[in-house]
């Protein structure tokens, strides 16, 4: 069980990247008093929190009434993940979430933000959605192995959380160097694992040994 959560704790913390996430916030905190930053930190992760738990507890049954197998599920959702671990790799991810917060906060009023686009997609990404449904695909029925395989997306929310309520003193403190060095290194564990969920899913689709 450690492999487990060793292993779900390194998935879910390059989906959501919140180390990353601190450059794209700053700009959106500066400026705001600390009852609104602690609002919108609540507000914020208490919502992906519950997407994706959501998703955690009746993603597989969703697919299961659309007629999606997990192993299709699992070849589709390696492609996306490859896709992101490339952004990642030559940083253009940053500049997407960038032009998403930019974008929104040029159309948004600030109370709505909490929600959108701060913990959808910043947060509970579709990269986050696919790599959560995977890893409770992964976990065993028992109520021991579910809430050992979900605690790592607790954790990592709770570090998206402080990440957006520390953004605006910690971004400035951090080069742009370290982040950029960081998102690559779990670019290529990311491009690694996505295509371990595909090797999978076609070799479970084609009966293949």
């Amino acid at each position: 069980m450690p492999t487990l959560f060793l292993e779900n704790l390194i998935l879910i913390f390059v989906a959501i990247d919140p180390i990353g996430l601190l450059p794209i916030f700053a700009p959106f905190t500066q400026g705001l008093s600390k009852t609104e930053v602690r609002r919108l930190t609540l507000q914020s992760g208490f919502t992906a929190l519950c997407v994706l738990l959501a998703f955690w507890l009746f993603g597989s049954t969703v697919l299961h009434y659309m007629g999606i197998s997990i192993d299709s599920f699992k070849i589709i959702g390696g492609l996306f993940l490859i896709v992101i671990a490339y952004q990642m790799l030559f940083e253009q991810r940053q500049e997407q979430r960038q032009d998403t917060m930019d974008k929104a906060m040029r159309d948004k009023a600030l109370s709505s933000l909490a929600t959108f686009p701060i913990a959808i997609p910043l947060i509970a990404g579709p990269g986050a959605i696919a790599i959560t449904m995977l890893m409770q695909e992964k976990s065993n029925a028992s109520v021991e192995h579910q809430i050992i395989g979900f605690l790592p997306i607790l954790l990592i929310l709770m570090m998206a959380a402080t990440s957006l309520w520390l953004s605006s003193k910690v971004a400035k403190a951090l080069p742009e160097s370290v982040v950029g060095a960081i998102q690559r290194v779990f670019g290529l564990l990311l491009g690694a694992l996505a295509i371990e969920f595909v090797i999978d899913g076609i070799k479970a689709t084609f009966g293949l040994s």
